[in-house]
């Protein structure tokens, strides 16, 4: 069974796991950020309003504790944990060296588990080089972190990474599995700078908390972070692009509609409405994780698109809707598991709203530059038809400019797997797919050399 955000499943974002964690300090004097404590807890909703450890970093504080995966988190120095957002917010509200301690139930038992906050180690790959800053943003301060290869070429093509829409950290400790690490490391060693940057208020970020940031204030953001990427005097200002995963599929588009950009990838997104994307997504999600009596999966259905239309498209409160429908309560219950603002206790209803009344595909239609859309033979949470679809509205105004491929084995977390149950049970666990950095990489390098080509041409004649 799907665990407590099964109603929207993580929605389109990488993980539905939220680490609590932070990144360590930039070696830049002019433009630093305060650290923020490192606990190294991976934590999962549970049900009954409740938390749960799911795995610890290794050499972290809560490694170095009694707690274990599977521990119950109750309270945190009294204070009560009643969703990973809470647990987020309180662990971020201590500084390097507080000691706290942690009620945990394990089983039957209830016991405290005392820890001193530390830090976390700085990524530091071998054969790669990783420099940390930040972006200025409106009133917030993002962690940025990019990547570079580590031969002492003056000018290299350049990569904006963006994220899903989970309010997870892009960094993390070297021993643990981190997607979008392993894609930006993969893609500078095959010679391109690539630039993550952390969400308001994730790891060292500074801002308002991510899951109550708007869709436009993300964008924005996003719009900050490409400017800065281009300002860097190791980047060819002239090569830069956009790799939109999954909800950055929907942020990349009107990103480049505010700063040029050479052309656009993404992998495992919606261009469709997102109201019509969330129903058929839970549809799908059910059905193959599930396997429940279809007929009344149908009914939750209507409940759930007549929910959704109110709060999302009518603009009513949860409790309006309610109040309006009662039979609507059940399924508000599970949309709205903690609070009414936040869908699946996860991004704002306003983040929601302002995404739903975008029109997509006109931003796409928008952009004069070349697209690549891709998705995962496994994926489960978009499907072909958005990255076919993707495609022609970008043909339709520019011919030719757009193309879109299926990467064998992957699902949408990059993961290769052997089959479709297998990646359904086992969705981002295992082997990275190697061949979406690849097929990534050769589009960029094509994109870069067609363009020579045709300046070339054009001085001959």
């Amino acid at each position: 069974m799907m665990k407590s955000l099964s109603w929207l499943f993580a929605l389109v974002c990488l993980s539905v796991w939220s680490p609590v964690r932070a990144a360590v300090d930039a070696p830049l004097p002019s433009d630093t950020l305060p650290r923020h404590p490192f606990l190294g807890v991976t934590a999962e909703p549970a049900p009954g309003r409740h938390v749960r450890v799911a795995s610890l970093y290794p050499d972290s504080s809560a490694a170095r504790s009694e707690l274990k995966p599977g521990d119950v988190l109750v309270s945190v120095n009294g204070a009560p944990i009643d969703s990973v957002s809470t647990f987020v917010t309180r662990i971020r509200s201590f500084k390097l060296g507080d000691r706290i301690i942690c009620h945990v139930q394990r089983g039957i038992k209830e016991m405290d588990i005392e820890m001193t906050l530390g830090e976390a180690p700085r990524e530091q790959p071998s054969d790669v080089k990783v420099t940390y800053d930040t972006v200025r943003a409106g009133e917030a301060t993002l962690r940025s972190l990019t990547t570079m290869p580590a031969d002492a070429r003056s000018k290299r093509p350049a990569v904006l990474f963006v994220q899903g829409i989970g309010c997870y950290s892009i960094e993390g400790p070297q021993t643990t599995p981190n997607l979008s690490r392993d894609f930006a490391y993969r893609l500078t060693r095959s010679g391109f700078v690539v630039m993550r940057t952390e969400k308001s208020g994730v790891g060292d970020s500074i801002g308002k908390p991510c899951r109550d940031v708007g869709f436009r204030e993300e964008v924005a953001m996003f719009t900050s972070a490409l400017r800065k990427l281009r300002s860097y005097d190791f980047v060819d200002k002239d090569n830069v692009f956009i790799f939109g995963h999954s909800a950055g599929g929907w942020l990349g588009p009107l990103v480049a509609l505010q700063e040029p950009v050479k052309g656009i990838a993404v992998y495992g997104t919606v261009v469709r409405p997102f109201m019509e994307y969330l129903i058929e997504n839970r549809r799908r999600n059910v059905w193959l994780r599930s396997h429940p009596d279809l007929a009344k999966l149908e009914d939750e259905q209507r409940q759930y698109a007549s929910l959704l239309h109110y709060v999302l498209i009518e603009k009513l409160s949860a409790p309006e809707a309610i109040a309006k429908h009662p039979e609507l309560t059940p399924v508000a219950k599970k949309v709205f598991p903690q609070d009414f603002d936040h869908l699946a206790d996860d991004r704002s209803l306003q983040y929601f709203r302002e995404l739903n009344d975008e029109n997509v595909a006109r931003n796409w239609a928008s952009l004069n530059v070349p697209v690549l859309a891709m998705i995962g033979e496994f994926d489960i949470r978009t499907t072909q038809f958005d990255h076919e679809y993707l495609a022609a509205i970008v043909n339709a105004q520019h011919p030719g400019r757009a193309s879109w491929q299926v990467v064998a084995k992957l699902d949408h977390g990059f993961v290769a797997h052997q089959s479709f149950d297998d990646g359904v049970a086992n969705e981002f666990v295992g082997p990275f797919g190697e061949q979406v950095v690849e097929r990534t990489a050769k589009w960029m390098e094509a994109q870069s050399t067609a363009e020579k080509a045709s300046s070339s041409s054009m001085v001959d004649q």
